[in-house]
């Protein structure tokens, strides 16, 4: 009797635990398609890939496993990019250089991968203010006239 109510106690704690593992996370599958694409280009281009992540077979290998887990945190964008950007990206590491193996974010089939600036509402709302002018005889913050105004 005892056995089966933890068994039934760990069945409700691991059901509870995983209504609250979802992920919000963008872009795992073209995180995915990237870096593997990058993994198998790097020998070529030179670019070290002996990690601390090497446990079996080649380092390309490695390297793909790696990121198959690291990539489920998606990537730093607001919104996944569609089917047709992310083979444009995967071509442009596969045939245009070894600089785009290192920073793919650098070439024009992959731009999508830096994420849009924050739009500053506070300096937008700024320049909106400077433009006021406030009339001299304006109580201040104490409700007082300004006195250059007597």
């Amino acid at each position: 009797m005892l056995a089966a109510r933890a068994i039934q106690a760990a069945l409700l704690v691991s059901g509870m635990l995983s209504l609250g593992c979802g992920t919000s996370a963008v872009g795992v599958d073209a995180c995915r398609q990237i870096e593997e694409a990058r993994c198998r280009r790097a020998p070529a281009c030179g670019i070290p890939i002996d990690p601390p992540y090497h446990t079996a077979g080649s380092d390309v290998d490695a390297c793909i496993r790696f990121y198959d887990t690291a990539c489920l945190h998606g990537l730093a964008i607001a919104d996944a990019p569609g089917g047709v950007a992310i083979s444009s990206c995967v071509l442009a590491i596969e045939h245009n250089g070894c600089s785009v193996v290192s920073t793919p974010e650098n070439d024009p089939a992959c731009a999508w991968l830096v994420p849009a600036a924050p739009v500053d509402e506070a300096s937008s709302d700024a320049s909106d203010v400077s433009d006021a002018s406030i009339p001299a005889d304006a109580p201040d913050a104490d409700g007082a006239a300004d006195a250059t105004s007597e």
